[in-house]
């Protein structure tokens, strides 16, 4: 749904994404329905149907804006410290709700065409602006060898996400280590 918003309806739309996200993340797929969202949003169902007529269109805009979230933290790094603070905080957003918000859109992608059209796009946009920051901390890597990284990058990135899902007891080493290895996987010499 394409709908053009004032600002006051976009700051509105934007308390609606952060009452779903939060949403999904602590209470699951199961509870992510426009019905719950609206009541914990408190507004009327079809208030909220205004902004997003299904629970899919709530669902889309809500991964498109945790993927803008991520790009912003790699855009940011320009240098190596850069690089390990856009480390630092991929590894914590993944950590700390994208987990399960990409999660659930891949899960989502093994049965529906539209969110394995969407999987499909964040993963490769995701890919080619890790590139970009490859290339500017590693130079002289070949575009296959940048791909290459930039996709054990976002392998470390879900692998983490799972496993502090999942409850691993290190979570702190864990996530620390992860940061360490994105940031030696983009730096290594090739």
């Amino acid at each position: 749904m394409t709908t053009s918003f004032s600002d006051r309806g976009a700051a509105r739309r934007d308390a609606v994404l952060a009452v779903a996200r939060k949403l999904l993340v602590e209470e699951g797929f199961d509870q992510f329905v426009l019905r719950r969202v609206a009541a914990k949003a408190e507004m009327k169902l079809g208030n909220l149907q205004y902004y997003f007529a299904t629970r899919d269109d709530l669902l889309e805009a809500l991964i498109r804006a945790e993927f803008e979230h991520d790009l912003a933290a790699v855009r940011r790094a320009t240098t190596i410290d850069g690089l390990t603070e856009s480390a630092r905080a991929l590894v914590r957003n993944w950590t700390t709700g994208a987990g399960a918000v990409f999660g659930t859109m891949s899960l989502l992608a093994y049965h529906h065409a539209r969110f394995r059209r969407l999987n499909h796009e964040i993963y490769e946009a995701f890919y080619r602006e890790l590139g970009v920051l490859i290339r500017r901390v590693t130079p002289g890597l070949s575009d296959q060898e940048i791909r290459m990284r930039a996709r054990l990058i976002t392998s470390v990135l879900d692998g983490v996400a799972m496993q502090i899902h999942a409850g691993a007891t290190n979570r702190t080493e864990l996530t620390k280590r992860a940061t360490a290895l994105v940031t030696s996987i983009a730096t290594a010499p090739s």
